[in-house]
């Protein structure tokens, strides 16, 4: 009895030391990942706009394992709507994309500064100075990290110009010649969908500062000049000889046609030549719908010299980042902006969307050739201005966006509604200074 009790102790003994045994040499599971923060970034980026966002992301996740870009799109409508709205109930995102200029300026008091973190990632390094003061410096103190800097300017339909035998004009004489050629041909020189109003607003900006000096278009917008002043009568004046012409498409009208699914198709199919617009055509154009080659489908060129006295002017927005005062993460925020500003993110960006990047130390073998003569027609302006629903408050941009609609549907009133215009935008400016 005791042998077969000690036994069954050695069996249970042997089979113990086989199980801690087993245990021992069995493979051990990975730890589980920590759980990454997630940053809120609510941003305007959508449709035909949205190249490059989603790369940018995810270079974003893909660089830093702690935290996690959560990008929530709105179209532009609705996010102008929504920035206020999140802002003043005190329950914004982390993050928001907003165009650099009078709009950021109109939120500063909602905004946290980010001085510490321009010092802390050496930010003047990576931004141009002008770049730096026109985009991200409101009041003495920095607020906004650029992410792309675009450009306004013709695109067009490149074997179209060469089927007709044309050159790209370079003053405004060659322009006509160019529109009234193609006219004559049964082609619509100038495609313009201006159903969102903010198309227009480009002739308007580039019409101006080509015929009158950059320091009266500032005040204008300042508020310190009025839009029924003779140099902005003899802008629409010109604007609507165009028009006369027949130079713009009518059927369908530009106040009803789409800037993308319209304007730019019609150039994409050959129906009109050229088209005014920003650098985000190219992403447009190259995406995987269209797959035109830039340089050889279609092309760009600045806007015509009208007075060869005039320097040139650059005209087009900077996309960037803002963070409000009452970021639930705001140092997970700061990490983002950090990285955004990052070679990685811009570059990414900078590849869908047509735009440049503002960080210098992306370097050039990043752009297409394309993208790098628009840089060199930025770098030969003396001055780059933000166009105008970007460098008024946006009461003020508002009516002006709805002038140059009405302009468009009436442009033989322009006299009146230029009037109009200038009254609207003198109450609505010493409002806006009152309130300061």
């Amino acid at each position: 009895m005791r042998d077969r009790t000690f036994l069954n102790c050695a069996v249970l003994a042997a089979a113990s030391l086989f199980l801690l045994t087993a245990c021992e040499r069995a493979p051990q599971q990975p730890a589980a990942p920590a759980p990454r923060t997630a940053v809120t970034f609510l941003h305007y980026f959508t449709g035909s706009l949205s190249g490059g966002i989603e790369a940018m992301a995810q270079a974003f996740n893909a660089q830093t394992p702690q935290y996690e870009l959560k990008a929530v799109s709105l179209d532009h409508e609705a996010f102008k709507t929504s920035i206020q709205d999140t802002l003043k109930a005190g329950n914004p995102p982390d993050l928001y994309s907003y165009w650099a200029g009078a709009r950021t300026a109109s939120l500063v008091d909602y905004l946290e500064p980010i001085d510490d973190i321009w010092q802390q990632a050496n930010f003047d390094a990576r931004f141009p100075p002008a770049v730096s003061k026109a985009a991200s410096e409101y009041g003495g103190k920095k607020y906004f990290v650029p992410l792309t800097q675009h450009y306004v300017a013709f695109f067009y339909n490149k074997p179209l110009f060469e089927k007709h035998g044309l050159k790209t004009p370079v003053n405004w004489d060659e322009f006509l010649s160019v529109c009234a050629t193609l006219k004559a041909e049964g082609v619509t020189p100038i495609a313009l969908g201006a159903r969102d109003k903010w198309p227009a607003q480009f002739w308007f900006d580039l019409l101006l500062l080509r015929t009158a000096p950059h320091q009266f278009r500032q005040d204008l917008l300042d508020g310190k000049a009025r839009f029924d002043d003779p140099q902005v009568l003899a802008v629409f004046a010109r604007w609507k000889q165009l028009l006369d012409k027949g130079y713009f498409n009518r059927q369908p009208h530009p106040n009803d046609l789409a800037w993308d699914s319209g304007a730019n198709e019609m150039v994409f199919k050959g129906e009109a030549a050229m088209t005014l617009m920003g650098t985000w055509n190219i992403g447009y154009y190259t995406n995987e719908t269209h797959q035109w080659q830039s340089g050889k489908d279609f092309d760009f060129f600045p806007f015509p010299m009208i007075d060869p006295q005039l320097p040139v002017v650059a005209l087009g927005p900077i996309d960037g980042l803002i963070m409000p005062k009452r970021s639930a993460n705001r140092q997970c925020a700061r990490e983002a902006m950090i990285h955004l500003a990052g070679i990685e993110a811009q570059q990414a960006f900078s590849k869908g969307s047509g735009a440049l990047a503002p960080n210098l130390q992306v370097p050039a073998t990043a752009y297409s050739d394309i993208q790098l003569r628009v840089r060199q027609e930025i770098e030969r302006s003396p001055t780059f201005a933000f166009n105008f629903d970007l460098s008024t408050p946006p009461a003020v941009a508002e009516v002006g966006l709805n002038a140059f609609s009405e302009f468009l549907a009436f442009p033989a009133a322009y006299p009146q509604i230029l009037k109009k215009l200038a009254d609207d935008a003198e109450t609505l400016t010493t409002t806006e200074k009152s309130r300061h």
